[in-house]
C-alpha cells in the first residue's frame, strides 16, 4: 500500500481524471434501478403527454419523474383533487413508466396522512398540472429527469497502513487539493496498482527494507536467491541412462490417463478381487477386449452420444411476441438463410449481448408497444437468459420479453452475416463444468500401444477417450475375466 501511495504521489498530473473516472464508475456501480409503475390516463391527457414527450425529445417516464418532484416540492392543496381523480372512470389508455423508489416513498407518506394511500390517483394529479403548467420543462428535464437515487457506498474490512510523517503529509496536502480525504485516495491507488503491477517485487523489498524489523530476513532471501540462480546456472552433468533389466518390467514408461471420481472408485473396487493394487492390469485387459471388439466404432459413437447428452443444458423455452409487419418480415428472412425461429433469435440475442449500445429509449418504446399479436415459440439457453433478465433489469422489472424484441428488430434491420452466424452460434449449447477428474497410471507395452493408436486413427478418436471407453465397457462386462486377469499379471516378473 505504500508502494501504491508512492506511485500515485509520483504522478499528480493524472490523478484529477483518475479520481472523477473512480468516482463515476463508483456511482455507476451503485446505482438502484427504476421502479416500474402502470399509470392509467384517458385518452387525451395520454395523447398530450405523448405529444410533449416527442416535443421535448424524451421519454414519458423523465416527464412523469419532473412532474412528481414538483409535486413533492409544491403539493399545496392535493386532497380534493386527489380524490376526484381516483373516481374516474374513463382511464381508458395504460402506460408504463419509471420513477425512483425514494419518490414513490415520499409520495405515499404525503397522500398517506389524510387516509387511503391513492398514490396513482395522485400521480394522475401531479401530470395533469405538469401538461397544464410545462414551464422550464428543458431545465427540469437535464436536472430532474435522468437523476437515480444512489445507495451509500459501501466498503469492506478495514486496512491498516503505516505511514511515515513525510508520506502521510504529502496525502494530506494532495487530498485537500482534490477535494478528497486520505482513504479515497488510497483506494484509487490500490486499483491503479493492481492494473499496472510493474516491478512489483523490487519496489515492495525497498519499502520493507525502510523498517528495521525485517531487513535481516530480506538479506537472507537475497542470499538464497543468489544461490540458487548461481547452482542453476553451472553445468549439469547428463544423468546416466540405466538399460532396462530383461526382469525388470516389461511395459517401459506408465501412461496417464484421467478418470472421473466415480469410475476410478468404482475400477478400484473391481481391480481388488485380483489381489492390491492391479488396477492397471485390469485397464490393460479392457484395452485388449476393446482392441479385439468388432463393434468398437458404434460403442465409441454411443459413448460421445451419451456424454453429450449428459453435459447438455436444455433450453428454456421463450415466447416472442411481434406485431403483423414485424412477423412478416422475420418469417421472410428465415425462410430466405432456411431457418427455424429459435436459431435466427439466438443470433440475435448473441449479437446484441456483444455490442448492446445506447438501447434505453428504444427499449423503453417496445416495452409500450402494442398489437402484439403474432407469436413464436422459441428456446434461449440459460446463461444467455440470465444475461438478457440482468441487462433488462437495470431499466426495470418484466423487460426481458422487450429486450429480446429489440434485440430481433436490429437483426432484421440488419442482417449482416447471418450465414455465417447461423453455423457458429445458433447450434451452441450450454455445457455443465466437467466432473472432476482423477488419475490413473498404466503401464503399456509397446505392441499394446501400436494396436491402441491404430484403433484410435481409424475412429478418429485418442488414447485417453478408447482408455476410458474400454474402462467403461470392462465395468459393464467384467464376467469370466479371471484368467484374462491372470495372464495380464504374469506378464510383470515381479508379479509371477
Amino acid at each position: 500500500m505504500r508502494v501504491a501511495a508512492r506511485r500515485l504521489l509520483a504522478d499528480p498530473d493524472r490523478l484529477p481524471d483518475a479520481l472523477v473516472q473512480a468516482r463515476r464508475a463508483s456511482a455507476e456501480a451503485r446505482r438502484i434501478i427504476w421502479a416500474e409503475r402502470p399509470l392509467d390516463l384517458d385518452p387525451e391527457a395520454g395523447t398530450r403527454l405523448n405529444q410533449l414527450a416527442r416535443e421535448f425529445h424524451t421519454d414519458r417516464s423523465s416527464i412523469v419523474r419532473v412532474a412528481l418532484h414538483r409535486f413533492l416540492t409544491g403539493a399545496g392543496r392535493f386532497r380534493h383533487p386527489v380524490l376526484r381523480e381516483d373516481a374516474r372512470t374513463d382511464l381508458s389508455c395504460r402506460i408504463r413508466v419509471y420513477v425512483n423508489r425514494s419518490t414513490l416513498v415520499r409520495l405515499d407518506w404525503l397522500i398517506g396522512r389524510n387516509g387511503d394511500v391513492l398514490t396513482s390517483a395522485a400521480i394522475r394529479v401531479a401530470v395533469r398540472r405538469l401538461l397544464d403548467d410545462p414551464e422550464a420543462l428543458v431545465a427540469d428535464l437535464a436536472t430532474i429527469g435522468a437523476a437515480r437515487d444512489l445507495t451509500p457506498e459501501d466498503l469492506g474490512p478495514r486496512t491498516n497502513v503505516h505511514f511515515d510523517d513525510d508520506l502521510r503529509q504529502q496525502l494530506d496536502a494532495l487530498a485537500g487539493q482534490l477535494d478528497s480525504d486520505r482513504a479515497e485516495l488510497m483506494r484509487l491507488a490500490a486499483r491503479q496498482l493492481l492494473a499496472n503491477p510493474r516491478d512489483l517485487d523490487q519496489a515492495v523489498t525497498e519499502e520493507i527494507y525502510r523498517g528495521g524489523a525485517n531487513r535481516a530476513k530480506l538479506l537472507a532471501r537475497n542470499t538464497r536467491r543468489q544461490q540458487t540462480a548461481a547452482a542453476n546456472q553451472a553445468p549439469r552433468t547428463p544423468a546416466v541412462r540405466k538399460a532396462p533389466s530383461p526382469q525388470g518390467n516389461p511395459f517401459g514408461k506408465r501412461h496417464v490417463f484421467r478418470f472421473d471420481v466415480d469410475t476410478k472408485r468404482r475400477l478400484e473396487e473391481l481391480a481388488n478381487e485380483y489381489g492390491p493394487r492391479r488396477i492397471s492390469a485390469l485397464l490393460r485387459v479392457g484395452i485388449r477386449r476393446l482392441i479385439g471388439s468388432p463393434h468398437a466404432d458404434v460403442d465409441l459413437a454411443q459413448a460421445r452420444r451419451v456424454a453429450a447428452q449428459v453435459r447438455a443444458l436444455p433450453h428454456d423455452p421463450v415466447t416472442l411476441k411481434l406485431d403483423s409487419p414485424t412477423a412478416a418480415r422475420f418469417r421472410a428472412l428465415a425462410a430466405r438463410h432456411e431457418a427455424s425461429p429459435r436459431d435466427l433469435v439466438a443470433v440475435a440475442v448473441h449479437r446484441f449481448l456483444a455490442a448492446p449500445g445506447h438501447y434505453r429509449p428504444t427499449l423503453i418504446d417496445e416495452a409500450a408497444a402494442s398489437g402484439l399479436d403474432e407469436k413464436f415459440k422459441v428456446s434461449l439457453c440459460p446463461s444467455v437468459r440470465r444475461d438478457i433478465e440482468r441487462l433488462a433489469d437495470r431499466q426495470g422489472s418484466r423487460l426481458a420479453s422487450a429486450l429480446v424484441r429489440v434485440a430481433v428488430r436490429r437483426l432484421l434491420d440488419n442482417p449482416g452475416d447471418l450465414a455465417g452466424d447461423l453455423k457458429t452460434v445458433a447450434p451452441v449449447h450450454d455445457l455443465r463444468p466437467p466432473p472432476p477428474t482423477a488419475r490413473i497410471d498404466v503401464a503399456l507395452d509397446d505392441e499394446l500401444l501400436a494396436h491402441l493408436d491404430a484403433l484410435a486413427e481409424r475412429l478418429g478418436s485418442d488414447r485417453q477417450e478408447l482408455v476410458y471407453l474400454a474402462a467403461k465397457r470392462i465395468l459393464r462386462f467384467h464376467h469370466n475375466i479371471e484368467n484374462r486377469m491372470l495372464d495380464e499379471m504374469f506378464r510383470a516378473q515381479n508379479n509371477r
